[in-house]
């Protein structure tokens, strides 16, 4: 009888195990795309690319469009391309808010200029959002102005002009020469205290979502700039990343996304800017890469300085919240060394008004000297990455901005000589 028992049971015990493989080999597999979207959205996109691969393959196989499924495989590749050259920012602060309110939470120095709507300078009404940039003496502006009509295009898309005010008018806005023609619409531009470098917002082939912040230089007096470059991550990402904003003068930034929001609704991280770009580098895994690159929690950007530093940065922001202006006089404009017994920092310190003068040409230029070094780590961290097509056309503008570099820096070191003979034979 216990033989019969055991036989039995062992019998069960088969058939259960039977069925526990049926039902698991009729579980429906998760569909190409779906696990496609689920690496996107971890930034795990070899295994998006891989995914987006097999269901292009059986969408062609079933001679069914393959369009949406591509796009999302270029930004699987933009995405890739752009991960290890993620930038290592602090980030201090985080507000959501509503998109339309997003402005108003940014705070920046009067020195750095102002950004506004369209609707709210031009006193008008504006149904597709454009936004603007007027530099600090409020006599020039850069802003986003409805973009000529192609013929069977309904959709009214913006793109970036520079208008001039000359005498109590401004100027018709001038489009922008230099940026991506193929960009499908750009908004929210903001310049650098420099007055050659820009940021804005565009939606195009180079975006890996929506709206890409990208970043392009002046080039020359005719007002054309250089090929843009996308800010990559954690700037940027899959969803709408809007605008990006610098203050110099108090050592913040800002940028607007609205990646994980509902409609409607973006969030405003600060951070603090570096004085020159940084990645990653070993010191992280990559798991750890794409959390920072997607900005999974602030708290963990926050091992990147020390805490006396972020406090203060902390404190230069609620003081920016509240009105409050820094003592210009007390923070040193530049430490230029005159000779052994004088180091200067303002430009009232100058006895020479020639001297003066070229220290203003100075300053001026050095400026543009860190714009370049910034712009030439940015494309050279690009550059490791992209493509063969686009290293080609990566490569000219990192030859022509260390050509400029080069004679900027030539420029430099004649002007201290010259700056440094005329105070001292001003004695």
């Amino acid at each position: 009888m216990n033989r019969l028992i055991v036989l039995a049971a062992a019998a069960c015990l088969s058939l259960s195990v039977c069925a526990q493989k049926r039902k698991a080999a009729k579980a429906p597999a998760v569909p190409a795309m779906e696990l496609a979207r689920q690496a996107m959205a971890s930034y795990d996109f070899d295994r998006a690319e891989e995914a987006l691969n097999k269901e292009i393959a059986a969408l062609k196989r079933k001679k069914q469009s393959t369009l949406h499924a591509e796009d999302l495989l270029h930004a699987a590749i933009q995405g890739r391309s752009k991960l290890h050259a993620t930038e290592r920012i602090v980030i201090i602060d985080s507000l959501v808010c509503a998109a339309d309110d997003a402005l108003q939470a940014i705070r920046v120095s009067r020195e750095n200029g102002r950004i506004d709507t369209y609707a709210s300078t031009y006193h008008t009404t504006d149904s597709l959002g454009a936004t603007l940039y007027e530099n600090e003496l409020a006599n020039k502006r850069y802003l986003a102005v409805p973009a000529p009509s192609v013929e069977g295009d309904s959709l009214q898309s913006l793109h970036l002009a520079v208008s001039d005010k000359i005498g109590e008018q401004w100027s018709t806005p001038v489009a922008l020469t230099g940026l991506n023609d193929d960009d499908l619409s750009q908004n929210f531009p903001f310049l650098l205290s420099d007055g050659i470098t820009l940021y804005y917002a565009a939606t195009g082939p180079e975006s890996m979502g929506g709206y890409d912040i990208f970043v392009s230089r002046a080039d020359g007096e005719d007002g054309s700039f250089l090929s843009p470059e996308n800010v990559g991550f954690p700037f940027n990402s899959a969803a709408n990343d809007y605008l990006l904003v610098i203050d110099e003068f108090n050592q913040l930034g800002w940028f607007v996304t609205d990646r994980r929001q509902p409609e409607g609704q973006v969030c405003v991280y600060t951070f603090i800017p570096n004085a020159t770009r940084e990645v990653y580098g070993d010191d992280v895994t990559e798991e750890e890469l794409r959390s920072r690159a997607r900005i999974s929690a602030i708290s963990d950007t926050w091992s990147l300085t020390d805490e006396n530093e972020m406090n203060a940065a902390r404190q230069r922001l609620a003081d920016l919240r509240e009105g409050k202006r820094e003592n210009k006089a007390v923070r040193p404009d530049f430490q230029f060394v005159i000779d052994d017994q004088r180091t200067y920092a303002h430009l009232d310190d100058f006895k020479s008004t020639t001297a003066r003068a070229k220290m203003q040409q100075w300053m001026q230029l050095s400026k543009n000297c860190e714009t370049d070094a910034t712009m030439l780590q940015r494309l050279r961290d690009n550059y490791a990455t992209a493509s063969a097509a686009q290293r080609i056309q990566l490569r000219q503008t990192i030859l022509q901005l260390e050509s400029n570099n080069e004679t900027h820096q030539q420029q430099l070191r004649q002007l201290e000589k010259e700056i440094r003979n005329s105070e001292i034979s001003n004695r």
